[in-house]
């Protein structure tokens, strides 16, 4: 039986869906022998009683069953599917596909994207696309964090990679109640809908699509199951291509860009997306898996320098501080009236948040002895720690918490100098 074609996948996807519906058994008739078996030489039956009569008519109108020079087979579908993956080494793509699913899930997971941006990767790999984009939020203080996760295929193969992943920060308040953000442009005369609407989750690329218009054009926050957008609000309007009006309470967040990086990876290696983002609210975060050009590994914090111009990649210079700087967040927290828990593990999951760039809250005995919640974030470039209220964000004199006064420190400093000084000279105190 020939088997051996190039549109093995074509029917493989045939008989599959055959299955799925109840239709088991299988009738073919490849014929002329030199022809490539093609879907239509396929009959399909949901039971092997039903393939014979089939067989058996054929057989009667001078096809012979299973040879001579026009021969009629019939197959089990799930058989036949076997048949024809290992004829045209189906099953090893199949296993490729695969693989390179796996790594990436692998890859996503060590970045810090959940099941939701795994999924949808899936189900975009399956479409063989050159290339795609996934997107989506991620938590941010204030405003929203847009993340866009960017894969594309080999040249040489169908694998795909993620080799970066893009951030946008936003201090436009998110939306709420199912909103969302609607550019809402007239359509061209006599065609239905009156309107064309497109709809966005993000600010940052709402307002991106609307000034990109070059007619008449209406940006609106809404829910868009309303009927006549009775209750849209609108943002900002323009005519002809020119912004005309833009609402007061959002002009700050229209003109304002979004502060935004690009975060290289590789094999999933590089800045989780949790790092990413609290590098862009301009915190430090601590790598273990860093390399130097000459292939190194080395351990270190970096931050983001907001003051210097960006890279001609678009991206924010860093600033590092290795090991050789001196700083030990671990000491750094026990040098403040933090109330530590007893359990091991739980003092460990703050190290690594406050590692991670992440401001954990955590129980601080204050003034006159009275214990208040605060959050807490590690600040390398200084050597110490700071400490900013739950609620707002506002942050407080971390001197307040200190277990021994700044004063006394210096004093202690002074007097270990002293030692020191005397102790080499042979003199004793």
């Amino acid at each position: 039986m020939y088997l051996e074609t190039k549109h093995a996948a074509a029917i493989v996807e045939m008989l599959e869906e055959a299955q799925d519906v109840g239709l088991h058994w299988a009738i073919l008739t490849p014929q002329p022998m030199e022809m490539e078996l093609q879907p239509h030489q396929i009959d399909l039956f949901d039971s092997k009683d039903e393939a014979m009569d089939r067989w058996d008519k054929k057989d009667g109108i001078g096809y012979l069953p299973g040879g001579g020079d026009d021969p009629v087979y019939y197959r089990e579908v799930g058989e036949l599917i076997k048949e024809i993956k290992a004829i045209n080494s189906l099953n090893k793509q199949e296993d490729m596909n695969r693989n390179n699913v796996e790594n990436l899930q692998g890859e996503m997971k060590a970045l810090g994207f959940d099941d939701k941006y795994i999924k949808q990767m899936e189900e975009m790999v399956a479409k063989n696309l050159p290339s795609f984009e996934l997107k989506g939020l991620v938590p941010a203080d204030k405003g929203q964090m847009d993340v866009t996760l960017n894969f594309k295929q080999s040249t040489q193969s169908d694998y795909y990679y993620l080799n970066k992943y893009d951030l946008a920060w936003s201090k436009t308040k998110p939306l709420e109640n199912e909103q969302k953000y609607m550019v809402i442009t007239p359509n061209e005369p006599g065609k239905k809908p009156d309107n064309l609407i497109r709809k966005f989750d993000s600010p940052v690329e709402a307002i991106a699509y609307f000034k990109s218009q070059t007619g008449k054009s209406e940006l609106a926050v809404g829910k868009p199951t309303d009927k006549d957008f009775q209750f849209k609000n609108t943002l900002a309007t323009m005519a002809e291509g020119k912004v005309d009006y833009v609402l007061k309470d959002f002009q700050k967040d229209y003109y304002s860009p979004a502060i935004t990086n690009t975060f290289y990876v590789e094999k999933g290696a590089g800045f989780s997306v949790d790092q990413g983002a609290n590098l862009l609210q301009g915190r430090s975060v601590y790598r273990e898996d860093l390399v130097n050009r000459a292939g190194e590994p080395y351990k270190a914090w970096s931050t983001f320098l907001f003051d210097k111009p960006k890279d001609k990649y678009g991206n924010y210079e860093t600033k590092q501080f290795s090991e050789g700087y001196g700083y030990d967040v671990k000491k750094a927290v026990e040098e403040y009236k933090i109330k530590l828990d007893a359990d091991p593990k739980k003092l460990e999951q703050l190290i690594t948040d406050l590692k991670n760039g992440n401001r954990p809250v955590v129980t601080v005995e204050g003034k006159e002895g009275k214990d208040m919640k605060l959050r807490i974030e590690a600040v390398p470039r200084y050597g110490n720690i700071n400490f900013y209220q739950v609620q707002t964000g506002a942050p407080e004199k971390r001197e307040d918490f200190l277990k021994v006064p700044k004063q006394e420190q210096h004093q202690a400093k002074a007097n270990s100098k002293e030692k020191s000084q005397a102790e080499s000279q042979g003199m004793s105190i």
